[in-house]
């Protein structure tokens, strides 16, 4: 049954791959003055992030367990170094492959020190595992690498390599904490077993569920703010490397995926886990930096490169779709109106006010 959740989730991160290009198309529309066809594609590319591929996440996870699945959206990577150079007009440079290629070999080699065996999830099981001492230094962890991202290195100014790495290891991180997802699936699927009433009578399978719709929607405004700003080669890689990092190690920590296991699979496991890292730094080292310093200003000026093209020189009135306010926190976009978002564009064809656009990321 594994294979079958595999499927399901590659199925999403085909969706997922084409959402985040079509939110990167979107900008580019929007920078030549196709607002009409900007629109349709940001509201596309969001339907399919925020709706259609966490769906099929959901249902993979359902099936197989989160260390299994992890290596495996490795995938999405390639997929966009495939069709990026083609639809996006973007370059495949030296640095980009090698850090791609790193990236993508070091989650499939996981594959091969991880068995593929299914947790059996209880509620009595899911308390304990989340109780632990491990379970919460590694939210505590978390919290303090999500505090670092958000309060310091997004606030750089727009374009430099530090922002867009940063606005990528958010969404990234935040879409890999799937342990919640895996949980609620299993406590989802009882629903057809004839076990629901017993098993959602607890507090713990909704707080599962807030968790997991938390961390799939939070994760949203800081992919779409990076891919509206810089180019999808680098973007995705750095969104879905963070993601099957935190992915990897929630499985490991929280849900204890690897506990028994010798300890020579463990050093595997985490050799392939370090590689990813050396992979994300080797792709972000070969970034040129497309902007400097200007005199007497705090602000950055824009310069030509091939490699990353951030919102450069748009005013605002004339592309509705780019945003230069920094982005808030988290917690001010769970009370803001990210649900209304597709059915405001789709419903009423309007321009997206440019306070709309940044009162969302």
């Amino acid at each position: 049954m594994w294979l079958v959740g595999v499927g399901l989730v590659l199925a999403g991160l085909v969706v997922g791959t084409c959402g985040m290009h079509l939110i990167r198309t979107s900008e580019l529309k929007s920078q030549s003055g196709h607002f009409t066809e900007g629109r349709i594609c940001f509201a596309a590319g969001m339907f399919l992030n925020m709706i259609l591929g966490p769906a099929l996440d959901v249902s993979g996870y359902a099936f197989a367990p989160a260390s299994v699945i992890a290596p495996f959206t490795g995938l999405n990577i390639i997929i966009s170094a495939m069709i990026a150079p083609l639809t996006l007009g973007e370059e495949l440079t030296n640095c980009r492959y090698i850090g791609i290629l790193i990236v993508f070999v070091s989650a499939t080699l996981s594959v091969f020190v991880k068995d593929a065996h299914t947790e059996q999830w209880t509620l009595e099981r899911s308390q304990d595992a989340l109780l632990r001492s491990r379970c919460l230094a590694y939210v505590l962890f978390f919290t303090l690498w999500l505090l670092a991202n958000v309060r310091a290195l997004a606030r750089w100014p727009d374009g430099s390599v530090v922002r867009g790495f940063s606005l990528g290891a958010i969404s990234g991180s935040l879409a890999g904490n799937m342990w919640c997802t895996r949980l609620g699936a299993v406590f989802a699927k009882e629903c057809f077993t004839g076990s629901c009433a017993q098993t959602w009578s607890n507090w713990l399978p909704w707080a599962i569920a807030a968790g997991a719709l938390f961390f799939a929607i939070a994760s949203v405004p800081y992919m779409a703010r990076g891919m509206r700003q810089y180019e999808a080669l680098f973007m995705v890689t750095v969104f879905q490397g963070s993601s099957i990092l935190l992915n990897s190690l929630s499985a490991v920590i929280v849900l204890g995926e690897m506990d028994g296991e010798p300890w020579w699979k463990l050093a595997g496991y985490f050799s392939c886990i370090a590689g990813m890292i050396v992979g994300l730094l080797v792709l972000t080292s070969g970034e040129k930096e497309p902007l400097k310093a200007s005199h007497g200003n705090s602000q950055w000026s824009p310069l030509s490169s091939p490699r990353m093209s951030p919102v450069e020189d748009v005013e605002d009135t004339a592309s509705p779709m780019s945003s230069d306010s920094e982005p808030p926190a988290i917690w001010q976009f769970v009370h803001s109106r990210a649900k209304t978002l597709v059915g405001y564009v789709v419903a009423t064809g309007a321009e997206l006010p440019h306070d709309h656009i940044d009162s969302m990321v």
